[in-house]
């Protein structure tokens, strides 16, 4: 869906309204990684409806939260220590006004950023390793 939302469908019920996850989800997942608590709390942040969600038999809910492990969190999730580190370079390239705008941001769109912060640097290195042979 175009407001980085996504809906699940199972037979006869409600769909499923889940949101990505945001950068300001990283310090959560951290306590929760501190606590040794279960991630499917993360899960519940994301989801919009979750009565629906509680409402569905057990195998459609295990099918949901694997595909939201797999889609929405797998190798999504940073450190609180690499967000801050890519937020700084992100603030320096002027993506966004504040780190609350940054974190305000759907996953994919960080990602996206820091994809295109990556390979600037790698031409700007690569501009000036070509001006020093000369």
């Amino acid at each position: 869906m175009e407001d980085f939302t996504y809906l699940v469908y199972v037979d006869n019920h409600p769909p499923i309204h889940f949101r990505e996850i945001r950068p300001k989800d990283f310090y959560f997942a951290q306590v929760l990684r501190n606590k040794e608590e279960n991630p499917l709390k993360l899960i519940e942040r994301l989801v919009f409806n979750l009565d629906d969600l509680l409402d569905l038999p057990v195998t459609p809910t295990k099918r949901i939260f694997d595909w939201v492990s797999e889609e929405l969190l797998n190798e999504k999730i940073m450190t609180v220590e690499n967000w801050l580190r890519a937020a700084y370079h992100m603030s320096k390239q002027r993506w966004g006004e504040s780190l609350d705008w940054l974190e305000s941001q759907p996953i994919s769109k960080v990602l996206l950023m820091v994809d295109i912060i990556k390979e600037y640097n790698e031409e700007v290195e690569d501009q000036m390793k070509k001006s020093r042979k000369k």
